[in-house]
């Protein structure tokens, strides 16, 4: 029983943080291809108009702090801009309506991402109560 709960709680931190890191993947990894596309297209999308509107410069968690946590729940996307970001030398200033239409789209996709996050690990805890619940074959002969 302790070797099953062990791979219960892995099963559980490694869906968590794949759908930490690639929004949908916790999804495709239960075998929820159609929904995962939906989420994995649904986030990134939102990020880069996010990105569209105000620029790369607005990931920057020295500038907005709290807007940052809430952009890193979206995974490897903020990570990858973030890197990026820090690695050039310019620093340009950005202000404007589209900055903050930025900043709330990429928080909105972060957020959406914890909501996804949150789901996968549902269904992933369901799963390995349905599959506890089942006798096995052996017991019943």
């Amino acid at each position: 029983m302790a070797q099953n709960k062990y791979t219960t709680e892995k099963e559980l931190y490694f869906v968590g943080v794949l759908a930490w890191l690639i929004p949908g993947a916790g999804h495709w990894l239960l075998g929820l291809r159609r929904r995962a596309v939906i989420m994995f297209v649904t986030i990134c999308t939102t990020f880069i108009i996010g990105l569209a509107l105000g620029s790369i410069e607005l990931i920057d968690p020295a500038q907005s702090r709290w807007w940052f946590f809430a952009q890193v729940l979206c995974g490897l996307p903020t990570i990858a801009v973030a890197f990026i970001q820090n690695a050039s030398l310019t620093v340009n200033e950005i202000y404007g309506r589209g900055v903050d239409l930025g900043q709330l789209y990429t928080g909105i996709a972060g957020l959406l991402n914890l909501l996804c996050i949150c789901d996968a690990l549902f269904r992933t805890h369901l799963l390995t109560r349905a599959q506890e619940a089942k006798p096995s074959r052996k017991q019943a002969d």
